[in-house]
């Protein structure tokens, strides 16, 4: 399976890194981590089931520690659904 965060561009209105990074303001990566993958799952659904897993390391903490922001597009998660798109695993070596 593909370990990837999926996250709207968007919540409510406002950038979902602008929301995360507001939040660190009063609480800690952990807890913002949570909430923000919370409201990704109520939005998008469970990704897990088209083969697609998040990893255990939170969005908002993998983007501070590595400079990187793996996600996928909302459109992409749509075109997995739909079946244009195959999630398949592939090792690189």
């Amino acid at each position: 399976m593909v370990q990837v965060h999926v996250l709207p561009r968007e919540m409510f209105g406002f950038s979902t890194f602008g929301i995360g990074m507001a939040l660190l303001k009063w609480l800690p990566i952990k807890l913002v981590d949570k909430l923000v993958l919370a409201l990704a799952r109520l939005m998008l659904g469970d990704t897990a089931r088209y083969g697609v897993r998040r990893p255990k390391t939170g969005p908002i903490e993998l983007k501070l520690v590595t400079g990187k922001t793996p996600v996928l597009d909302v459109g992409q998660v749509a075109q997995i659904r739909s079946g244009n798109i195959k999630v398949c695993t592939c090792v690189f070596s």
